[in-house]
C-alpha cells in the first residue's frame, strides 16, 4: 500500500497550525480536529466530525480516523507518529 502522508509533511502541517493566531488557546481536542480538517484533501463540506471521537474525510486511504486513543496534541513527536500510523496502516 502506498504511503499517503509522509512524516515531514505531517510535521509541516502541525507547525503551520501552531503559528495561527488563537490556535494555541483552543483545547487540545479542538486542535486535533483542526489538524485533521487541514489534512483533509476534499471540499470543506466533505469533512465531518462525529461525536465523540470520529472524523471523516479524504485522508488518502483512510476515510475515517478514530480519535479515541489520540495522544496529547502538544506532544508533537508522539502525536505525529500516531497520525502517521493512522493514515498509512
Amino acid at each position: 500500500m502506498p504511503i499517503n502522508n509522509y512524516l515531514p509533511a505531517l510535521e509541516q502541517v502541525y507547525e503551520f497550525l501552531k503559528e495561527r493566531p488563537g490556535f494555541i488557546g483552543q483545547s487540545k481536542f479542538n486542535n486535533t480536529i483542526e489538524y485533521f480538517r487541514t489534512l483533509h484533501e476534499g471540499s470543506p463540506e466533505e469533512f465531518r466530525f462525529e461525536a465523540p471521537h470520529r472524523v471523516y474525510g479524504k485522508f488518502g486511504s483512510s476515510p475515517m480516523i478514530n480519535l479515541k486513543l489520540v495522544p496529547d496534541f502538544n506532544d508533537k513527536s508522539n502525536f505525529i507518529e500516531w497520525v502517521y500510523s493512522q493514515l498509512n496502516h
